[in-house]
């Protein structure tokens, strides 16, 4: 039986220790809060505990992902994949403090703890289950490593994940089943004016106003058709400057301004697309600038593909049961933010997105996940499990 004692124990153990994404790195952050190594080793822990054999999976130096395979009573080979990942975001300007599990009002409080330790607490509670009273199917567990920034602890493990019948990814859903989401293709535009003393602002090329000018125009050209592409479950497609860095002095016309970009892209559309997109645009743009000025579109640095999975999938009606069987609505929903769903769906599992507590209170200065939810989100896994075998 998985009751809310279960979760806080768990849960508190695994938001107490760090694992923000070395790529969140800030001033004055201490090492030992970076890298999903030590809460990995907790997983791999908890895992054996319940008669599993875990498996450290090296992706990056000193980060793993954590795997078990729980084996089936059938000998059909059909595999579930639950996956969730350790990393977290930065833990700079949070009004509580992040490491120190607090409980209140039902709800348990800490960096992490919605996203995503909930879900690996989640998983873990039903692993526990399921392995006291094994399903007919093979269960794998992936805790992966870097889903906050690039992905490339479900990408390593995407070589490993074939033959199976379908996945969740655990993110915050608040217990609804989610099938569709928006990609996401993030680049930098740079551009390249003259210097001068700002006293002959005539001799220079303002880097910083042609930036301007450039967003300016995306905005015209690009806002208002982006608006007109709708998608049932994720809504349309958008376009954000994120970042502009520029300028090299207060008394210096700039001679640089470089702009970060994030695309959040329609399932059927590719990052790829977006970007040449825009890229056509920006050529154009570009032509009429003055000699001396220069304008470079650099290639992503993040591609998530976005995904739609089938409503009738076998994944998706399971989970829509075992909604039903909690008294929860059994709509499916799409979202507009990305996981490591997308990967696994990409290439050929079919993969949901599930779990506890609100995406609202993802990366928020006071994270916190309902307790509750998180007992009820393990039970239905295991719902979930024994109906697709």
């Amino acid at each position: 039986m998985i009751t809310d004692d279960d979760v806080i124990e768990l849960l508190s153990a695994l938001v107490a220790i760090p694992s923000v994404n070395p790529a969140f790195r800030q001033p004055n952050d201490m090492d030992e809060w970076f890298g999903e190594e030590a809460v990995g080793k907790e997983v791999a822990r908890r895992l054996s505990a319940m008669g599993l054999q875990p498996e450290l999976d090296d992706v990056l130096p000193g980060r793993a992902n954590v795997l078990a395979m729980l084996k089936g009573r059938g000998a059909s080979g059909r595999k579930l994949i639950l996956e969730c990942h350790m990393d977290t975001v930065q833990v700079s300007g949070m009004s509580i403090e992040p490491f120190t599990p607090t409980v209140r009002d039902g709800r348990l409080y800490g960096r992490g703890s919605v996203d995503d330790k909930a879900c690996i607490a989640m998983m873990l509670l039903a692993l526990r289950e399921l392995a006291a009273d094994p399903p007919a199917i093979d269960v794998e567990f992936v805790a992966a490593v870097d889903e906050e920034f690039q992905f490339k602890g479900v990408l390593h493990h995407l070589r490993r994940a074939q033959g199976a019948i379908g996945g969740i990814a655990g993110e915050p859903t608040s217990l609804k089943v989610v099938t569709a989401c928006k990609g996401c293709v993030r680049w930098t535009i740079e551009v390249r004016g003259k210097a001068a003393h700002t006293s002959q602002p005539q001799e220079g090329i303002d880097a910083i106003e042609i930036a301007t000018d450039l967003l300016a125009h995306l905005r015209l050209t690009l806002g208002a058709e982006l608006r007109t592409r709708m998608h049932p479950l994720v809504g349309s497609p958008s376009l954000v400057c994120t970042m502009i860095e520029g300028g090299q002095g207060p008394n210096t016309v700039s001679a640089r301004c470089t702009m970060t970009f994030d695309r959040r892209t329609l399932p059927g559309e590719t990052g790829e697309d977006a970007w040449r997109e825009i890229d056509a645009i920006v050529r154009s743009f570009a032509a009429g600038l003055p000699e001396g000025a220069a304008i470079t579109m650099h290639p992503p640095f993040i591609d998530s593909i976005s995904m739609d999975v089938e409503p009738g999938a076998a994944i998706t009606e399971a989970m829509r049961a075992a909604c039903r069987k909690q008294g929860l609505p059994d709509d499916i929903i799409g979202v507009p933010y990305g996981s490591d769903a997308t990967k696994l769906t990409t290439a050929g599992i079919p993969t949901i997105i599930f779990g506890p507590g609100s995406i609202d209170q993802a990366h928020t200065a006071d994270e916190f996940v309902p307790i509750a939810e998180v007992a009820t989100a393990a039970r239905m896994l295991v719902d979930v499990v024994r109906q697709l075998g």
